[in-house]
């Protein structure tokens, strides 16, 4: 079993609240660790018997693009979901960043934080 862990994707989608929000897409950040079983591609060094990196960068990029709803809960579940029914993977962890709102609100951070 191994790790790949990808931080600080970033994205634009359509997602919020606020009126502002639904017009124009918003910078997310999004990071990952995805749990799978690394035996094959440890004994073969072939990319195609493991998860390539690239693809779940582009799919993270290709799904958000898509994306259209009101919270960061859903969207970070349902990507979560997406990413390991497609990549087949054992486990992940999702995490979103929305950094637009943080100075706003005075924080330091918004992140919402999903595994599956």
């Amino acid at each position: 079993m191994g790790k790949i862990l990808l931080e600080g994707i970033e994205v634009m989608v359509r997602i919020g609240l606020l009126e502002e929000e639904l017009y124009a897409p918003q910078d997310l950040l999004v990071s990952l660790k995805i749990e799978n079983d690394f035996s094959k591609i440890a004994k073969t060094d072939e990319v195609e018997d493991g998860i390539d990196y690239r693809d779940v960068v582009d799919h993270v990029r290709t799904f958000s693009q898509a994306y259209d709803g009101k919270t960061l809960e859903k969207y970070a579940a349902l990507l979560a979901e997406d990413i390991k029914s497609h990549f087949g993977a054992k486990r992940i962890h999702l995490s979103v960043d929305k950094p637009r709102y943080v100075k706003k609100l005075g924080l330091r951070q918004i992140r919402v934080e999903v595994e599956c």
